[in-house]
């Protein structure tokens, strides 16, 4: 295995599990642990990972941005199961706006076949929705973010600005009771921002992994939601304020629940 797409895999695997050890990589990827140690060095450098005594833990800091390509492959399932209840909500000739994040593009996949408007940011949600004769495709430009895959700054904000939607669909880098909705990068938290005013209806998708911590900049307030969509039962705390604010709840265990604390 060349050595770059091992580091992809190893990122791929702090990702998932949030803490790796250096034996547990050497004997998955048939290395040593000195060519593991190696790779985590590069890692750490990078800013991905914090290295442990013999391993390492997924770097945490508020600032931290993961790459889209490296984010499309981990929490699959739950995308695709977060993508999955959202499909009921959808109904024929909604106008969407889908951001530009990983599980928006899991969404754009299980929404193919139904007659749609789709505004997004997202170059891969708009390469993926490109030949599809059903969907209305409408393309929020600006300046490109290689790394992110989107486009963002002051022409993105300004089409934004004057524009309309039925629903629109985010997820976050991080939520909490006490932060908020936050993400790590400014300019994709503005278009976030902006498209949430724009509509009566704002679905946050959020995978268990996003729950009870904080990034760098805040997108909204947790009461701005209309509904939280995620994959696994959420706890009490949690319940009780979307209970009190109204807000609807999806998850595994039902297709609505609508949030009262027994």
């Amino acid at each position: 295995m060349l050595p770059a797409v091992r580091k992809n895999k190893i990122k791929q695997l702090v990702l998932e599990k949030k803490d790796v050890t250096v034996a547990e990589l050497a004997n998955a990827f048939s290395v040593s642990e000195e060519t593991i140690r190696r790779d985590l060095k590069l890692l750490e450098d990078s800013g991905f990972i914090e290295r442990t005594h013999g391993g390492a833990v997924l770097a945490e800091r508020v600032l931290s941005s993961v790459s889209s390509k490296d984010l499309k492959n981990v929490f699959v399932e739950s995308k695709r199961v977060i993508s999955s209840l959202v499909r009921p909500l959808i109904k024929k000739g909604d106008c969407i706006f889908l951001d530009s994040s990983t599980t928006s593009y899991y969404v754009s996949d299980e929404l193919k076949d139904l007659q749609l408007t789709i505004a997004t940011n997202s170059l891969d949600i708009l390469s993926n929705m490109s030949n599809r004769s059903n969907i209305n495709l409408i393309a929020i430009g600006g300046t490109f973010l290689q790394k992110r895959r989107c486009f963002v700054g002051r022409n993105t904000l300004k089409i934004l600005q004057d524009t309309y939607f039925d629903i629109v669909l985010f997820s976050c880098r991080t939520l909490s009771l006490d932060y908020g909705i936050t993400d790590s990068n400014d300019d994709e938290a503005e278009i976030k921002r902006v498209a949430g005013e724009r509509t009566k209806r704002l679905i946050l998708m959020a995978d268990h992994s996003k729950f009870n911590k904080a990034s760098f900049t805040k997108i909204c307030d947790l009461s701005k939601i209309s509904d939280l969509i995620t994959d696994r039962p959420l706890e009490r705390e949690w319940l009780e304020y979307l209970s009190a604010h109204n807000i609807g709840y999806f998850d595994t265990t039902q297709q609505q629940e609508d949030c009262d604390v027994k």
